[in-house]
């Protein structure tokens, strides 16, 4: 059972949410031959304020 995480700095809408569900999804049933009901898809968004590259806070 694939068990994916997408992480991002920022939100993202519900709609931009199902597209990218269904998207994941439909690659781990092509590449993986995964069943889509196996694949569980967690959306983690963090501040911008709390997220930092090289040094720099994002927001």
């Amino acid at each position: 059972m694939p068990y994916i995480n997408v992480r991002l700095a920022g939100n993202l809408t519900r709609e931009q949410k199902q597209k990218i569900a269904e998207e994941i999804t439909e690659t781990m049933q092509r590449h993986a031959h995964k069943p889509p009901s196996y694949t569980y898809i967690t959306f983690d968004e963090v501040e911008m304020e709390d997220w930092a590259i090289a040094g720099k806070l994002l927001g």
